[in-house]
């Protein structure tokens, strides 16, 4: 059953109370809520909820206006609908005062009681339709909030098994190893234990990364639908949650893609694939994947030429990653500063070409002690960088061995608290075979 309607009714004559009580108890059931004053209209507005206020205007120490104006500044209370209640000789001078003030409609004295029973009888129809529309929003999110939670429980049952079977796995892995120690010499065996546990750490970590690519689409694609859905409904508690999801599982996804390079790498499955392409469309394609994440923290990205434009052949899929990882380092670890980009083709003295790219950023720094150690796998500076700016510590591992794969060098100089600068130089003509 519906709740009964609230009208709340100020007027500091007597009269005018017991009048207006009256005709509405004759014609619409709600409960009528009196006060004599503007002061005793707030403190009921405190502690009671209200679907509608009628208003006097002439009331000695705090007016109607006054009164509305101080309704309109609280929160809880400024959607409620307030008609003024005035003479009808100043009805026309305070209309424009009482609109300012947030009138939603006026009624004059004397009171004409079929008038006021039909303002009152639309605004309650429309405090009811908002009710309806309210409850109807609330079941919606409340059946989402189911299917979510079907969802979370469906995808922790597949990382359970996953984990179980991945422990499984790992079991077999130990036992093999024990096995292989016990049937070959010392010397020899240990190497090839080596080996051979280097080769499954990657062949593992490759099934790993694909396994869990699939599952983590699957995530992505059903928040991306249920982000379309709650932004056509206009929901946006909702959208910002489902956002949030998106943007992790992104995250994660590319985490996972960086774990499947390295092991490629590492099993000597990493391919070179050379084409010609514009050294500038490259850099311009580069540099407008980068800006989102460089203007996430306030920086500006600038592009030097140093050199000539030109054409170069070499694999243009890894020159890319290179980059953006290097772009999105110093993204990351600068906040409002100046990111640049210097490219350009040069000659040595023996006449070779080779393409220069700096990426100079004005960021926090790397001491000598972090710098020894950063192009390890799964490194970072510190343990309090992981934790502030996360990631995996592959990026600048993946890219130094895309360089080297590439023919060229990978070269870091920095100062705490003075910022960065990367230098990649590789052949500007390359082919699987080496230099062309």
């Amino acid at each position: 059953m519906a709740a009964a309607f609230q009208i709340l009714i100020v007027d500091d004559n007597k009269n005018n109370l017991f009048t207006l009580r009256t005709l509405i108890n004759e014609h619409i059931e709600a409960n009528i809520i009196e006060a004599d004053s503007g002061q005793g209209a707030l403190d009921i507005l405190l502690v009671k909820l209200v679907d509608l206020i009628i208003l006097g205007v002439q009331m000695p120490d705090m007016d109607g206006f006054e009164t509305a104006k101080l309704i309109r500044s609280f929160k809880k209370t400024r959607h409620i609908p307030i008609v003024f209640l005035t003479a009808a000789y100043k009805s026309a001078e305070f209309q424009q005062k009482g609109f300012a003030a947030g009138a939603a409609d006026y009624l004059t004295k004397p009171i004409d009681a079929p008038q006021l029973i039909s303002r009152i009888n639309t605004y309650l129809r429309f405090i009811e339709q908002e009710r309806r529309h309210h409850a109807e929003l609330e079941q919606k999110v409340q059946e989402r909030t189911a299917e979510l939670l079907a969802m979370r429980n469906k995808l922790e049952e597949r990382v359970n098994e996953r984990t179980a079977e991945l422990n499984e796995i790992n079991l077999q892995l130990k036992e093999e190893i024990e096995i292989r120690k016990k049937t070959e010499l010392a010397f020899k065996k240990a190497k090839e234990v080596a080996e051979q546990a280097n080769l499954a750490k990657s062949q593992f970590l490759a099934n790993m990364s694909h396994e869990l690519r699939t599952p983590l689409n699957a995530i992505i694609g059903y928040s991306e639908i249920l982000f379309e859905e709650a932004k056509d409904q206009e929901n946006s508690d909702y959208t910002n949650d489902l956002l949030k999801i998106m943007q992790a599982a992104r995250h994660l996804l590319a985490m996972i893609n960086d774990v499947l390079d390295l092991s490629k790498i590492e099993a000597g499955k990493m391919q070179i694939h050379t084409e010609t392409f514009d050294l500038a469309e490259i850099v311009s394609e580069i540099t407008n994947t980068i800006s989102p994440l460089t203007t996430k923290n306030k920086n500006v990205l600038q592009v030097i030429w140093q050199g000539r434009e030109g054409l170069v052949h070499s694999d243009v899929t890894k020159i890319r990653q290179i980059l953006i990882n290097l772009l999105g380092n110093a993204s990351k670890f600068t906040d409002q500063g100046i990111i640049q980009l210097r490219v350009g083709i040069e000659e040595d003295n023996k006449g070779i070409s080779w393409v220069r790219f700096q990426v100079k950023d004005s960021g926090i720094g790397i001491s000598p002690e972090q710098q020894a150690k950063l192009f390890q796998p799964f490194i970072q500076a510190d343990a309090s960088t992981t934790r502030k700016y996360g990631g995996t510590g592959l990026g600048l591992t993946i890219s130094q061995h895309f360089t080297e794969m590439l023919g060229g060098y990978l070269t870091l100089d920095s100062k705490m608290g003075e910022g960065s600068t990367f230098t990649v130089l590789i052949p500007a003509h390359f082919s699987e075979n080496g230099l062309l």
